[in-house]
């Protein structure tokens, strides 16, 4: 009946289970958020991260221990394509889900954007946060 469905639905964080998943899933998403933010906060925070990545790096090559993540090298890295695959392998999926049940359009939108804004500096194999300057 129309009354059980709405009660249904209504109901879904009402068991200890649930209202634990959903806390769970709010702190997770929270904290991998960035590619959801405006694009200049998303760009300054993918700055302070690959940043801090780098200097992991650094320090494993510096005490000749094995290197973590290869890919933060910042001399190879390409900034835009690691925000990429965090989108793809992460962030999307991850997003999409929040976003049925919270309903989430104004992240989901920058989502979007940022993603486009990444995969256009990609496409001119800009390696860097911003695209070079006009000559």
């Amino acid at each position: 009946s129309m009354n059980s469905d709405c009660e249904g639905q209504s109901n879904i964080g009402n068991s200890p289970e649930n209202r634990l998943l959903i806390k769970r899933m709010l702190i997770k998403c929270a904290d991998v958020a960035n590619p959801c933010r405006p694009l200049e906060l998303c760009i300054e925070w993918a700055g302070r991260i690959s940043e801090e990545y780098f200097a992991q790096t650094d320090e494993e090559k510096r005490q000749g221990l094995p290197v973590v993540m290869p890919v933060f090298d910042r001399n190879t890295c390409s900034v835009p394509k690691s925000q990429i695959s965090f989108i793809d392998y992460f962030i999307t999926d991850m997003f999409d889900a929040w976003d049925a049940f919270a309903s989430l359009p104004n992240l989901m939108e920058h989502l979007s954007e940022n993603y486009k804004y990444w995969k256009n500096l990609d496409e001119m194999k800009c390696k860097s946060l911003r695209p070079p300057p006009p000559s």
